[in-house]
């Protein structure tokens, strides 16, 4: 089983609270790896520091469009980085990254011919602008509750204590059209994104 770091431990019928998000980055920035490379990609290598500066920026985007704790967040298709650092996001704000294009989803992030966007309420907010918001209010990790869905595909889910190896069933897949992402330690399905280093 992996180490995981919780908020409140598991004791009796209480399941406890964490977040994935925390384990996959906060914690490694905490002990002094915040230099180190926590993913690489095509576009290059990203630090455990740079990745939760921007992952902290989009929560706080979804946290100023209403996204709370087991809100759906649709992800549709997106390049490289921005797949890991809105997967990574919606974990952080305690929402479920929605791989289904799920009609009730608070919001909406994709890529579209003008480029990555959140889709609120019918309209598209591009990226860059979204983002520069999100790091004048960056988002802190939610307090999850131990047996939380972290991500959902059709009839397949990825819970929080799968995604972090911790559960009883040691084999993460991803759904068709997805592919694994892995960043600290953590194993999380992603829309497009290559696998990540640790």
């Amino acid at each position: 089983m992996a180490e995981v770091t919780w908020f409140r431990t598991p004791a009796d019928d209480d399941p406890g609270t964490l977040n994935a998000c925390y384990n996959a980055l906060d914690v490694h920035v905490i002990r002094g790896r915040a230099d180190e490379v926590a993913l690489t990609l095509a576009e290059g290598r990203r630090t455990f520091a740079r990745l939760l500066t921007d992952v902290a920026a989009c929560a706080g985007v979804l946290r100023a469009f209403g996204v709370g704790i087991g809100d759906d967040v649709a992800l549709g298709p997106l390049p490289g980085e921005t797949a890991v650092v809105g997967a990574l996001a919606v974990a952080r704000v305690g929402a479920v990254a929605a791989y289904d294009d799920r009609a009730g989803a608070t919001v909406r992030l994709g890529a579209t011919d003008a480029g990555v966007v959140f889709g609120v309420d019918g309209d598209d907010v591009p990226w860059d602008v979204a983002m520069r918001a999100g790091r004048t209010d960056p988002a802190g990790c939610a307090d999850v509750p131990g047996d939380a869905v972290l991500a959902r595909h059709g009839a397949d889910t990825l819970t929080v204590l799968a995604a972090l190896g911790a559960s009883d069933d040691h084999t993460t897949s991803a759904p068709p059209g997805l592919t694994l992402a892995e960043v600290g330690g953590v194993t999380f399905w992603s829309p497009g994104a290559p696998e990540g280093a640790s």
